[in-house]
């Protein structure tokens, strides 16, 4: 990852168990350095008298297919000019 790209942190835990193991876990989500995938990062550390184990899952979405499932998928609101706002329903369409 570029130093200066920024995540955006959707998750982050610190826990520490009794038996002296420590476990972090942070999901973040960031704009790839090519502006075209969304990238998603699951990342844990387990620490313990053992040591340490971490693992890391890196999800990747084009940013052109995830507005378009949105569109598909997704509920709308239209705001008429009276500053009413009317919610549509939304689509019955299969998560695929």
């Amino acid at each position: 990852m570029n130093p200066e790209q920024q995540s955006l942190i959707l998750q982050h835990h610190v826990v520490k168990h009794a038996d002296t193991a420590l476990h972090v876990r942070e999901v973040s989500l960031r704009l790839h350095d090519d502006h075209n995938e969304l990238v998603l990062s699951d990342y844990s550390e387990n620490y313990s008298p053992d040591g340490l184990q971490w693992v890391e899952r890196i999800h990747r979405v084009p940013l052109a297919e995830m507005l378009s499932w949105l569109l598909t998928h997704g509920a709308s609101q239209v705001v008429t000019q009276g500053g009413e706002t009317a919610e549509r329903p939304t689509p019955q369409a299969d998560c695929a």
